[in-house]
């Protein structure tokens, strides 16, 4: 079943918007593991790690909706 025009670029907002929220959250961790002296693995939060696993999907997500949407015949 194809999915509608509209839908695909809403799951493309969705994965863009999924993947900064991801790249934003390691880099808040980099930094404070950089720049804190009492950074320990352990003061990463459950919510963090969901963050980042949201970011992985939308990468994936957004690479694989691209490569279907090059892949799929147009209608003219």
């Amino acid at each position: 079943m194809r999915q509608s025009n509209f839908s695909t670029w809403f799951l493309l907002t969705i994965c863009l918007i999924a993947t900064l929220v991801g790249l934003f959250q390691i880099g808040q961790l980099v930094a404070f593991a950089i720049y804190s002296d009492n950074f320990t693995v352990n003061s990463i939060e459950i919510w963090q790690v969901g963050l980042i696993s949201l970011g992985v999907w939308g990468v994936f997500e957004f690479v694989r909706t691209m490569k279907k949407l090059n892949s799929s015949p147009t209608d003219a």
